[in-house]
């Protein structure tokens, strides 16, 4: 279960920070000049988040093995079992959830630059 989750996590991080970080440069700069709204920006920020991610993976996966980390040796029967699949998604899960949790700590610094207007009622 470590061997897949540990590289979810890392891809958690990359994406959830990569998007934030776009997201928010693409609203401020090509969202502002084109008058796109943030939740395009975020769209775009996330395809770019995405891209990157699919690139990382492998790299990612390639630090968690020099980190020692590597699957089980399970025969072909083994890994087909509903348990062994059932563990192996809820690694995954947990891992990309830690990771996604972990990415969004960009949040912390970036200050909203936008004006937010509210009505007197």
């Amino acid at each position: 279960a470590l061997a897949s989750g540990i590289p979810f996590v890392g891809f958690g991080i990359a994406d959830n920070a990569i998007m934030i970080l776009a997201g928010d440069q693409i609203d401020l700069t090509l969202g502002e000049k084109l008058g796109w709204s943030t939740l395009a920006a975020a769209g775009f920020g996330n395809t770019l988040s995405d891209i990157v991610g699919l690139w990382l993976g492998d790299h990612i996966e390639a630090m968690a093995a020099r980190l020692g980390v590597q699957a089980p040796a399970l025969t072909q029967a083994q890994a087909q079992l509903p348990i062994t699949r059932r563990t192996k998604l809820a690694a995954n899960v947990v891992g990309l959830t830690v990771g996604c949790l972990i990415g969004m700590l960009p949040l912390l610094v970036l200050q909203d630059r936008k004006q937010v207007y509210f009505d007197a009622d």
